[in-house]
């Protein structure tokens, strides 16, 4: 779509809009390292779940998804449990460690509970009725 200009004759003028090589060049190299960013955050993400699984077995003895259900306060009461059950100890030299809160949320599976409450018939029609939303990247094609 042009921007209209008013020429001396009082009629609008469209003057069409350029899209340059180098604006073209530069979105598709960004494009590309967000990604990279994004497979590489996602791999670190994958990476740290699989150790804190590994350390919340070992430590707490339990699942990660247990774990998430239980309060700071309660997780805090097990750490110490354990370790002063001697059911694990820190390695000498090793740095001490505890499990932090970093977020707190209630995330209740809405389609789970609609079906349950609504009916399967219901909650199909709601996704059916429900508009889509779309992301888009720009895909340059690079000779």
């Amino acid at each position: 779509m042009g921007i209209p200009k008013m020429s001396a004759s009082a009629k609008p003028v469209i003057v069409a809009a350029v899209v340059t090589k180098a604006e073209l060049l530069e979105l598709a190299d960004w494009e590309k390292k967000n990604s990279e960013a994004k497979k590489a955050a996602s791999d670190a993400e994958r990476n740290v779940n699989a150790r804190r699984l590994a350390l919340a077995e070992k430590v707490l003895g339990l699942t990660l998804d247990e774990l998430k259900h239980l309060g700071p306060d309660d997780a805090q009461r097990l750490f110490l449990l354990r370790l002063n059950k001697h059911i694990w100890t820190v390695q000498r030299g090793a740095p001490m460690f505890t499990f932090e809160k970093y977020s707190e949320g209630r995330y209740p599976a809405w389609k789970a509970l609609f079906t349950a409450v609504a009916g399967e018939g219901r909650a199909a029609q709601v996704q059916i009725e429900t508009q889509a939303t779309y992301s888009y990247r720009v895909n340059v094609e690079l000779p």
